[in-house]
């Protein structure tokens, strides 16, 4: 299994820009406004990290012929298939474990008046606390973990590159946006957001 190891990046100076997933249009004018900015800044790869089915068909989606228009190589980056399912074991558990208690919980409240029992209430209770740690760990899971694996991926991308100094175009989530700043600054990494619709495309500092 992989180990999750963040090998700091030497002797490179490296921007990174960071768009929002619900900022994306990608439409025919928006292309033509991105042309200058794509050959201005000659990115040297771009990243792409949603979570989301559609982009287990990434060669199908507008972003990847909107990446492929300009002949810039994408790279598809989360926590390894193999490492997700170690992690997730213990909350697979969790979850079968509620199932079970909320069946029990059921069959209970179809008796007469054992919805307000000692037993069903401490089902309920029980039911509840698991629901809240099993929620915990998948979001520490999608926060934290995940921004971590993605982060050692790119840096592991960008040690192996040969170049001193370039840019990077990184396609994430909004919800890792925080996260994945404060782990990039660690490494000496330059974090820029950038904002992006039909109206303005403006890079602001974070």
């Amino acid at each position: 299994m992989e180990i999750l190891e963040l090998k700091p990046v030497k002797n490179k100076k490296i921007q990174l820009f960071l768009v929002k997933k619900e900022n994306i249009k990608l439409n025919y004018e928006l292309y033509q406004k991105f042309s200058d900015f794509m050959e201005k800044e000659k990115f040297r790869f771009a990243i792409i990290d949603f979570n989301d089915n559609k982009f287990k068909k990434i060669y199908k989606t507008p972003l990847s012929k909107f990446l492929d228009k300009y002949k810039l190589p994408y790279y598809s980056v989360d926590i390894p298939e193999n490492v997700k399912d170690y992690l997730y074991v213990d909350i697979l558990e969790k979850e079968l474990q509620i199932k079970e208690l909320e069946d029990e919980y059921e069959e209970l409240c179809l008796e007469f008046d054992e919805k307000k029992s000692f037993k069903a209430q401490n089902l309920k209770s029980w039911i509840y606390i698991l629901k809240k740690e099993v929620e915990n760990k998948k979001t520490h899971l999608e926060l934290v973990v995940k921004p971590q694996w993605i982060v050692k991926q790119i840096l592991d991308i960008i040690n192996n590159v040969k170049q001193e100094k370039f840019s990077i175009l990184h396609f994430t989530e909004n919800e890792l946006f925080s996260e994945l700043k404060n782990l990039f600054e660690q490494y000496n990494i330059k974090v820029i957001k950038k904002k992006m619709n039909n109206k303005l495309i403006n890079p602001i500092l974070i």
